[in-house]
């Protein structure tokens, strides 16, 4: 290899957000690149919404880093962040791959769009689930009941680094789903100005729409800038969504409502197997037939770089997606997966470090079920 390109998917959480065709296409494309002389590294990280929030912006620059770190350093490195929400377009919108915002509209009140169009509501929820169940947290060395407004203030500000209102706006709902990706766009570019290390990389950027009516991508950014890789894959995937029966088979799933069998907090995974396997896991688990394949809609899967460090909190979208699945969608059965045995242990235990995420645990009774990534793919070979 003579050049590397590391790209990040910033992802919704949704459980219809991925298939076995996208996959594959993804790794034919990818092996196209490399007799090509190019290794292509495609990490995905999801949270609900896909908002790019601090932490999320911390999640790529640790990706990037860590590939700087393992590439040969007379081997040259192009950095690619696709930011990717995901609804339900009219029939009269402009479909094709590259488009504009205002040929698009969004079909109002469908199942198909991201649920975070109402992220602020889950914000006011999570804010009186605190309120009524009192938890105990340790502020400074003090023990606080967390049972009022006041104390929720202290408490978002002291673990989350957030001090504003409450009422939801620690967690801000997508205003307009067909402008919130350049939206999004927008913050990352105004945080990677602001970053010594990141403004370096020379950081392009695209951002797009899932329309999960016809199973493709709608770039909303001009096609600017043009990424072979990313344009290539994309347009597979449409070429056989549309064009392969086959294709329409395994994609059936991704345009029906929401509903998953299993959550699935996992790390960022350049192999793109976490879901899969994961999926595959649950199935076996629950003695449901399966094909091996990754179907749609089977799991809600959250990832982070952080969510192994055990002492530092979620982040408030990671937050809001898993109370949205465990109260909305019902996955009491949420699947926690490290590379190893160890790493998993230190998302157990991130996961009761943090007073709300660990609140949710009790308050529902989730069934945490821990897996390790590395033994489920041994297993495979």
């Amino acid at each position: 290899m003579n050049k590397k390109q590391v790209h990040v998917l910033v992802g919704c959480a949704d459980a219809r957000d991925q298939s076995q065709l996208q996959l594959d296409v993804i790794e034919r494309i990818t092996d196209d690149f490399a007799s090509q002389g190019i290794a292509v590294e495609l990490h995905t990280v999801r949270a609900a919404g896909s908002f790019v929030s601090p932490d999320i912006v911390m999640d790529i620059k640790r990706i990037f880093e860590q590939a700087q770190r393992q590439a040969d350093l007379r081997m040259p490195i192009r950095y690619y962040v696709h930011i990717q929400t995901h609804g339900h377009l009219t029939e009269d919108s402009n479909d094709h791959y590259i488009s504009h915002v205002h040929e698009l509209k969004i079909v109002d009140g469908s199942p198909l769009n991201c649920g975070m169009l109402g992220a602020s509501s889950v914000g006011v929820e999570i804010e009186q689930m605190l309120v009524e169940e009192r938890p105990s947290v340790e502020i400074r060395g003090e023990a606080m009941v967390i049972d009022n407004d006041t104390k929720i203030k202290r408490l978002l500000k002291e673990f989350y680094a957030y001090d504003g209102y409450l009422a939801g706006d620690w967690i801000s709902s997508i205003d307009l789903l067909r402008t919130h990706p350049r939206h999004q766009r927008t913050i990352l570019e105004k945080a990677i100005s602001t970053d010594p290390e990141l403004k370096m990389l020379n950081i392009e950027i695209t951002c797009g729409i899932l329309d999960y009516a016809i199973h493709s991508l709608i770039r909303v950014d001009g096609g600017e800038p043009a990424v072979p890789f990313w344009d290539t894959v994309q347009t597979e995937i449409r070429k056989h969504a549309q064009n392969d029966r086959a294709a329409k088979e395994i994609l059936i799933n991704q345009n029906r409502k929401q509903k998953p069998l299993a959550g699935l907090l996992c790390m960022s995974d350049p192999r793109m197997a976490s879901r899969t396997e994961a999926a595959n896991y649950y199935m076996r688990l629950r003695n449901i037939e399966h094909t091996g394949e990754y179907i749609p809609n089977t799991v809600f899967n959250m990832t982070g770089t952080s969510f192994d460090i055990p002492h530092t909190p979620f982040g408030p979208y990671v937050i809001a997606g898993f109370f949205f699945a465990v109260k909305h969608l019902g996955l009491k059965d949420q699947m926690v997966m490290g590379a190893t045995e160890t790493q998993t242990e230190r998302i157990l235990q991130k996961i009761q470090n943090d007073p709300i995420m660990s609140l949710i645990v009790r308050k529902f009774e989730v069934n945490l079920i821990p897996i390790n990534l590395d033994v489920l793919v041994n297993e495979k070979s």
